[in-house]
């Protein structure tokens, strides 16, 4: 399904069941200049808007929690793959430009 404009550079990190994370720089609207590093959220092909996938923004503290939560559960599980993607995940938001 096609991702709104907003989004760029998108790229799924995790994906359980129907819900999957991405990572890319978001740009409401495209008013911001190529927008600011962002997590965003979607289930399959919700949410939409006017039939074009729309994920949502996760704020910041709550993506910090995300993303540490979800490296601690592949640690656990010894799931290299999701250690990588997430790890990658991490070091894009270490820097916010």
């Amino acid at each position: 399904m096609e991702m709104i404009s907003y989004w760029k550079n998108a790229q799924e990190i995790y994906v359980d069941g129907g819900l999957t994370l991405i990572i890319g720089k978001y740009d409401h609207k495209n008013q911001h200049h190529g927008g600011e590093k962002a997590l965003g959220i979607h289930w399959k092909d919700y949410p939409q808007s006017r039939g074009v996938l729309s994920p949502c923004v996760v704020p910041k503290t709550t993506r910090s929690a995300i993303l540490s939560g979800l490296l601690h559960q592949a640690v656990i599980n010894g799931n290299k793959e999701q250690i990588t993607k997430l790890s990658e995940a991490i070091d894009f938001f270490r820097s916010e430009t």
